[in-house]
């Protein structure tokens, strides 16, 4: 299954060249995950510039003088700040390279689009309060949870709720 899926993606890649390929919403499943996981990773560097910028900015909310349950809500409060220009970039990306819009009105699609994504950076952000109060992990260990857990479950919802036609 997995290598008729990469010669799927190949042959469209070959035939359409690196431009329509990129522009496609129609490209096979493996190229249009691809796009999605570009689509993630330039949202998620827009989300850990300003987690860093807000460490930076504020290192008295992040001090290892508080305790670890205000660190804890500290960390959970910047995720949340992080999140509003994170999520605009990803449905800004998302509905021009990777889903084909017009399920949903503008208005509703980004709603749904935020709400999936606040839903998933909720249960997302469950994990890293737990893992700062219980296992005392570096900071860039617990935001990277905090990514992955949110990125599996906005894939699917994205496709099948929000775009899909």
């Amino acid at each position: 299954m997995i290598t008729r899926e990469v010669g799927r993606a190949w042959k469209f890649f070959k035939e359409k060249g690196f431009k329509q390929t990129l522009f496609s919403r129609e490209a096979p499943f493996l190229i249009q995950f691809g796009k999605y996981g570009v689509c993630g990773v330039i949202s998620v560097v827009v989300l850990a510039l300003v987690i860093y910028l807000g460490e930076a900015l504020t290192p008295q909310y992040f001090s290892n003088d508080l305790p670890d349950k205000t660190i804890a809500w500290n960390t959970a409060v910047l995720h949340f700040i992080a999140f509003v220009p994170s999520n605009f970039v990803a449905y800004g990306l998302n509905r021009w390279l990777v889903f084909t819009p017009g399920r949903h009105s503008g208005r509703k699609e980004l709603s749904l689009f935020t709400i999936i994504s606040l839903l998933s950076f909720s249960i997302g952000e469950v994990l890293p309060f737990w893992l700062i109060n219980n296992l005392d992990l570096p900071r860039p260990v617990v935001h990277f949870s905090f990514i992955i857990s949110s990125a599996m479950v906005n894939f699917v919802c994205r496709k099948f709720l929000v775009f899909e036609k």
